[in-house]
């Protein structure tokens, strides 16, 4: 792949560029917004909406990394009918041209003959009943390319007559599918706890995300967020910015042997995003702000191969100036309008939050719940994320460890069981200096009760910005 360079001097011919690209994602992309069911007068209508029934959301990623993923599909009634009532759901390619055409998109239709819809689509909500399920195999083929985001787009196209639709987007459910098949390092099983891992790229290179290797050959962190680029204000054009230092940046431009390695084996590389002394913060832009700054967001991710953004609205000056248009007092509304509106500008990428600050408490905007817009949220070291809006806690992390300053909580067999007891979906390490591999070993002894296999003894390490590894703790 031929790295294309981001930078500043770019800025504004790039915003001149997208401008058509992102024009039709301004009023008409529905990520996930809610049945408004206030709207729904007539006490006798039975309003559907279309959904993931293990996720309870409209828009959904599946990373294919066995042969067949299996979920099922929910159809949803405001009002439970009085007689059986049926609909037929079919993978509707003509949704997803329109869909394409009008956000400008590229996603490939996945193909139709490794998709399977139980009782051939047909979805019968009986009497009293307010919800009926369908299954949905999706299965891997030889045709499928890495590197590609396909789609499966799902639509309603036949109802009974007593059943109604409020709105278009009600109709549809969508899943984007990346096959992972060949990049399963790190796939430890599809209910198993993952591993969040931030890493200061200042001083860490991100390829020590590899020296942390169980003895079954499986990786322990499933996501890395490179710590991390910056929102600023360009007081030149009256905007936020993504701001990058050049230790974020030479890593971009390197983006083939420092990140694209993690990628290959399955762990996805998120860029953060951290507030930096002026008035620029994730939680404290307006509207349209928030618009602008997630489209520029989505340049990076999809310019550089990554595969979402992570929000920390840490280190940005309250004192906003509001006449400016691009910016609004910091808000928790504020916070979640940003992720809501990156979510729209990436659908198929990964939007997830520090809980800190006015990230800590996201909730509806614009009649979109949190767990349409947040993929993970994670906690300050010592705490377990709260379930945004109705996120579960499977998007959230049961325990954070920050192992530089050894803060936190451990990753014991003890803390490892309550995990799987209670259903937490993630937990979270920060900064893992390879000169403390031996203190940070000790802290994820709980991995053998999460896996069924023990962290192999460190052998390995990268410094800082080198592609090949060097011998630990020899080298160090």
């Amino acid at each position: 792949m031929k790295v294309r360079k981001i930078k500043y001097s770019l800025f504004a011919s790039m915003m001149a560029v997208v401008a058509v690209f992102l024009a039709s994602c301004e009023d008409t992309l529905e990520i996930g917004k809610l049945p408004d069911e206030s709207q729904y007068e007539d006490i006798y209508a039975k309003n559907g909406y279309l959904r993931d029934a293990k996720s309870n959301r409209v828009t959904n990623i599946i990373d294919l990394f066995t042969e067949n993923y299996k979920t099922s599909v929910r159809l949803g009634l405001t009002k439970a009918p009085t007689v059986s009532s049926s609909v037929k759901v079919e993978v509707d390619a003509a949704y997803l041209e329109a869909y394409n055409k009008e956000h400008e998109t590229t996603f490939k239709l996945f193909p139709k003959e490794l998709i399977t819809l139980g009782d051939e689509g047909l979805m019968t909500i009986n009497p009293d009943s307010k919800t009926a399920e369908l299954s949905l195999s999706v299965t891997g083929g030889e045709a499928l390319e890495e590197d590609v985001t396909y789609a499966i787009p799902l639509t309603v196209n036949e109802a009974g007559s007593d059943i109604q639709f409020n709105n278009e987007e009600s109709r549809h459910c969508m899943y984007f599918v990346n096959d992972m098949r060949k990049k399963g390092d790190v796939f430890k099983g599809e209910d198993k706890p993952k591993g969040f891992l931030f890493i200061e790229v200042n001083d860490v290179n991100p390829l020590n995300a590899l020296s942390f290797q169980l003895e079954n050959g499986k990786y322990l962190w499933d996501a890395v967020v490179l710590f991390a680029a910056n929102i600023n204000y360009d007081a030149a054009s009256g905007r936020p910015y993504v701001k990058c230092n050049p230790n974020v940046q030479y890593l971009l431009d390197n983006n083939e042997t420092l990140i694209q390695p993690l990628r290959k084996r399955g762990i996805k590389v998120i860029l953060g995003i951290l507030g930096n002394h002026d008035m620029a913060g994730v939680a404290q832009l307006s509207p349209q702000g928030c618009k602008d700054f997630a489209r520029e967001l989505a340049r990076y991710c999809y310019a550089y191969d990554l595969d979402g953004v992570n929000f920390d609205d840490e280190w940005s000056d309250p004192n906003v100036d509001v006449n400016n248009p691009s910016f609004a007092f910091p808000s928790y509304e504020a916070g979640a309008r940003l992720c809501l509106e990156t979510k729209r500008a990436m659908p198929d990428k990964l939007v997830t939050v520090f809980c800190w600050g006015k990230m800590h408490s996201l909730d509806q905007v614009d009649g979109v719940d949190a767990k349409e817009y947040t993929d993970i949220a994670v906690a300050n070291y010592g705490s377990t994320a709260p379930a945004l809006g109705q996120m579960t806690l499977k998007q959230c992390s049961g325990v954070s460890s920050e192992y530089n300053e050894r803060r936190g909580g451990d990753l014991n067999a003890s803390t490892a069981q309550r995990l799987m007891n209670d259903g937490y979906g993630w937990f979270m390490g920060f900064a893992p200096f390879p000169n403390n591999y031996n203190d940070i070993w000790k802290r994820l002894e709980g991995a053998e009760v999460l896996y069924g296999s023990p962290l192999k003894e460190p052998s390995l390490f990268y410094k800082k910005n080198a592609t090949e590894p060097s011998v630990w703790p020899n080298d160090l």
